[in-house]
């Protein structure tokens, strides 16, 4: 593996801000802002110390879902764009952008995603401000397969790619971002909101939750069920999510509920209700895979077992064997037999919620937020290497 700066698996705590780190806020840039599945964008941004403008290429999405506490609002690029000529629109938005880095005093550019990176680097450039480019998964591997050589020829520009897991890094690398600009920093759990409470009595309760598409092994999880439900009577299954395989959801046979786009608020209600999490990725046509999975994060915070899968960067973020039981991808008979062990297996349960939050705070927000902000201020306190080139 390419070497890429970061934490080898567990996020150690952020240094205090020094008296005279520079100044400068942050114009944070999303192409969506901000989908449901994106949570984890939004708990960065508000646990940053330094202060923030937010932007969205296109008409914001779920506000009330993603509120900011200070009162601020994100500004979207979306009418600007429709009323502009395409000759001129990427001029009308740098000139939108330029204008919200003077009025806020912006030091710094925070790309989340690789997607319509290209926006930014015009208020940049024009700024002389470092840019900072968060990848994800999707924009890594899916992009790609569009745009093979996007990342070679933006290259140059980023004064630091941060990555949520040593998995991805490899991948950014392999696209042609260099090696010693990215930055391990893994996508943090609020552990004072996914807080644990005790394994629950009752009926055993398995959850899933996470959006309703291949990678997400919804269709190992279907096949498994059967088995599971027959050797665990009163087993029941709480598939909490959103998307296009909702049809394969709603048939999976058995005592099985399924709620739409929950809220975070039913996130963690759910899993106080669960015995165990199952997070069943796998690789997807397109090569979609994990980077991270937040929910096993989740999950193990909230002081629940896990029974997910050895694919991407999910083994990075459970400690298996302790906290979670990891399997084979796409192994139905292997995923069944593992939630079976739990499910029968009060010991074996206690003790894998016992660990889980240990572990998972070792990547609680507050942490990794504080990270970032020791990040923005390396690059602003640089001497060189954060300027955006000129354009040829």
């Amino acid at each position: 593996m390419p070497e890429v700066r970061g934490p080898e698996v567990t996020v150690p705590d952020g240094g205090e801000h020094r008296p005279g780190a520079p100044g400068g806020a942050v114009l944070h840039f999303a192409a969506r802002w901000l989908p449901a599945s994106e949570g984890f964008v939004h708990d960065l941004v508000t646990h940053l110390e330094r202060p923030g403008v937010v932007v969205g290429s296109g008409p914001l999405e779920n506000g009330e879902r993603f509120a900011f506490d200070d009162g601020r609002a994100p500004h979207s690029l979306a009418t600007l764009q429709a009323l502009t000529p395409r000759g001129v629109r990427q001029k009308a938005v740098t000139a939108r952008l330029v204008l919200l880095a003077r009025r806020h005093s912006v030091g710094i550019v925070h790309a989340h995603h690789g997607y319509r990176v290209e926006q930014v680097l015009g208020v940049a450039r024009r700024r002389s401000l470092p840019l900072v480019l968060s990848l994800h998964g999707d924009d890594v591997t899916g992009l790609l397969a569009a745009r093979p050589d996007a990342y070679r020829r933006l290259a140059p520009v980023p004064a630091a790619v941060v990555v949520p897991s040593r998995f991805l890094a490899a991948l950014a690398v392999d696209a042609g971002l260099p090696a010693d600009r990215v930055h391990v920093i893994p996508s943090g759990v609020d552990t004072a909101w996914f807080s644990p409470s005790p394994l629950p009595a009752g009926p055993p309760e398995v959850l899933f939750v996470g959006r309703f598409v291949e990678k997400k092994g919804l269709d190992v999880l279907a096949r498994a069920w059967p088995a599971v439900a027959a050797a665990v009577p009163g087993a029941r299954l709480r598939l909490l999510g959103f998307g296009p395989l909702e049809p394969l959801a709603r048939s999976v046979a058995g005592d099985v509920d399924v709620v739409l786009s929950p809220t975070r608020q039913e996130v963690r209600a759910a899993m106080r209700r669960a015995r165990l999490v199952v997070s069943p990725s796998r690789t997807a046509p397109g090569d979609a895979v994990e980077s991270l999975l937040v929910v096993n994060l989740e999950a193990q915070a909230s002081g629940r077992p896990v029974v997910t899968t050895r694919h991407g960067g999910i083994p990075e973020f459970v400690d298996a064997g302790r906290s979670a039981l990891v399997v084979p991808e796409a192994d139905a008979a292997a995923l069944g037999a593992a939630l079976v062990r739990v499910l029968t297996d009060d010991a074996l349960a206690t003790r894998l919620a016992g660990h889980g939050p240990r572990w998972a705070q070792a990547f609680d927000v507050r942490r990794t937020a504080r990270r970032v902000d020791d990040l923005y201020d390396e690059l602003l306190t640089a001497s060189t290497g954060a300027r955006v080139p000129a354009r040829r």
